[in-house]
């Protein structure tokens, strides 16, 4: 871009000119907001509240994004705990006052009614407008500016909606960052959302660590896909190439997507090979570059290139968003080339799956660099000094980690700058810490890994998946049992009970129907062939449906946990 800085720019290469205020943050995906319901989202330890909204006639809906401060102004309480009106209005659940979602602006106080006027559109000094110049009144909730692109909903939370829309239009605000191949024509997207009780610096880390898929997701063939990203520091070294947009960062990395520690492990620790053979793959064309793009500070894409701005067969993208101190909400993509698309549930099952395999991990580099920067803090009263948190805590050696070691850099450099650290953080050690020591092991692992409260809550596509197999358990349950006991009632000869009918007329009639339908019972499913049958469909639904929705609740247990890790051996052969 034009605006960009050369990196010998002091201003740029130490991080100075980073604005956190001056960027979109990526908050949930549009779908995963159910129609016309308010939800709580959170940026920087400050709460919000979204909703898509629908209103029209005739059939013909307009769909519309709003955002406030989750705060009703009255009594301070959640707006999100309230509902979304029929005219697209936020209401207070507690005294029912309405705000309008585009502005704040406090529309109806049901005990005065005084906001009558200013739905009829008269302006006057009581009743100033939120923009434009007017002042904002006591009884005003607070926008903030919202856009959906891609798919993501994304916050400014240092604009209103129009100031957005002015800073744009001036060229003082950028749009939030995109993913080429999302947009483009023959490509399949599936997304996914987890909250996690880690820190979004920490998580971020972790998603451009390369060298970790290799032995933290061992299990699978995932870890075979980071090998693709890693150096071997001889032939296959990285490139990081940076550019300075306004107020920003972007860094590209490249490598050849070959392998590297398969070979390594498969030439040297198991062939027993004293020379190594060239990892490069022999191919029709030239070799691919494994490409990671971080548009600071949030989105981070991956894919396998021809070179960094050529397009990928398969792009995986990532999204963290900045929740608070200690906490992340991680969103992703997996964008193919492709006609078909897999299932969203599909996609969750197997991403919860892998997620589970390192999550626990960063407990405790999530606790000690949050300790760390505390201290930091403690030991500088500055605003905005660099606090050296990962150059005093880490230990860099690979020579994958030319772009986590300017990650690192970022972060040491700007986090005392963003909104809310580091009252957040010290706030968090003095909870955490008692004289100067860390308190406890820390959260457990069904604490850190609980995906129903992670995942299944906030995605409406797997919440339903669980809501219908608890539909299929019961059902297949039911059935089960009333062919148990319809066996136990009816059995015997054909025929019986009908053969038995007699007395008044009206009883005579109720006693030969229902011979007749035990009698076809009999003959039907109650065979034993038929009988057998039908059971054991039922019981395999139970039982499919019991382990689809297990995938929705915690699930990696220690035991599961440690099977996991004997696969290293297979990865990286023990000598």
């Amino acid at each position: 871009p034009s605006s960009a800085a050369p990196l010998s720019s002091p201003k740029r290469a130490d991080f100075s000119g980073f604005d956190y205020g001056a960027h979109w943050y990526p908050v949930i995906w549009a779908r995963d907001l159910r129609p016309n319901e308010p939800t709580r989202v959170t940026l920087f330890d400050v709460d919000y509240v979204v909703a898509r909204t629908t209103a029209g006639t005739a059939g013909e809906e307009d769909e519309a994004f709003y955002a406030l401060v989750d705060e009703c102004p009255h009594k301070k309480v959640a707006l999100s705990e309230g509902r979304v009106t029929k005219g697209g209005d936020f209401q207070c659940s507690y005294h029912g006052w309405s705000f309008d979602g585009s502005t704040g602006r406090c529309v109806e106080i049901p005990q005065t009614c005084i906001a009558k006027q200013g739905r009829a559109g008269v302006e006057s000094d009581d009743i100033p407008q939120q923009s434009g110049g007017g002042r904002r009144r006591r009884e005003d909730a607070t926008s903030v500016a919202v856009t959906v692109v891609q798919g993501m909903v994304w916050l400014q939370p240092n604009y209103t909606p129009i100031e957005a829309l002015a800073a744009a239009a001036n060229g003082t605000l950028s749009g939030p960052p995109t993913i080429p191949e999302i947009d483009e024509e023959g490509y399949k997207t599936t997304v996914a959302i987890r909250d996690f009780p880690i820190d979004w610096t920490v998580l971020t880390e972790n998603i451009m660590d390369p060298d970790h898929g290799h032995f933290a997701h061992s299990a699978g063939q995932a870890g075979k896909g980071f090998d693709l990203y890693v150096s071997d520091g001889v032939e296959n070294k990285p490139a990081l190439d940076e550019e300075w947009p306004s107020s920003g960062w972007k860094a590209t990395n490249s490598v050849p997507a070959v392998e590297k520690l398969i070979a390594y492990n498969s030439n040297f620790r198991l062939g027993g090979v004293k020379k190594k053979k060239d990892s490069k793959k022999k191919t029709d064309g030239p070799t691919k570059m494994a490409t990671t793009i971080f548009h600071a500070p949030s989105v981070i894409s991956m894919g396998r290139r021809d070179n960094a701005t050529a397009p990928a067969a398969f792009v995986s993208g990532f999204w963290v968003s900045p929740t608070g101190v200690g906490r992340s909400r991680f969103m992703a993509s997996a964008t193919v080339k492709s006609p078909i698309s897999v299932p969203r549930w599909a996609t969750h099952m197997n991403l919860n799956n892998f997620l589970d395999q390192d999550t626990y991990l960063l407990v405790g580099q999530n606790r000690a660099t949050l300790k760390r920067e505390a201290e930091g803090y403690l030991a500088n009263d500055e605003s905005d000094a660099t606090n050296p948190v990962r150059k005093s805590t880490y230990v860099y050696r690979s020579p994958s980690e030319k772009l986590p070691t300017r990650l690192g850099q970022f972060f040491d450099a700007t986090l005392s700058r963003s909104p809310n650290r580091r009252e957040g953080v010290l706030a968090w050690y003095r909870w955490n810490t008692e004289g100067g020591k860390l308190i406890g092991p820390g959260p457990s692992r069904r604490e850190i890994l609980d995906r129903h409260e992670q995942h299944t809550k906030i995605c409406p596509d797997s919440s339903d998946l669980v809501e219908r197999c608890d539909r299929v358990m019961k059902r297949s349950r039911l059935v089960a049992v009333a062919l148990v006991l319809a066996r136990l009632l009816l059995g015997g000869g054909a025929g019986g009970v009908a053969k038995e009918a007699g007395g008044p007329l009206a009883k005579g009639i109720i006693q030969w129907t229902v011979g007749l339908a035990a009698d076809a019972a009999r003959r039907s499913v109650l065979r034993p062939g038929p009988f057998v049958a039908i059971l054991a469909a039922a019981a395999a639904l139970y039982r499919g449906s019991s382990l689809i929705k297990r995938e929705f609740h915690f699930k990696t247990d220690e035991g599961r946990h440690r099977h996991d890790v004997k696969a290293i051996s297979d990865m990286w052969a023990d000598l």
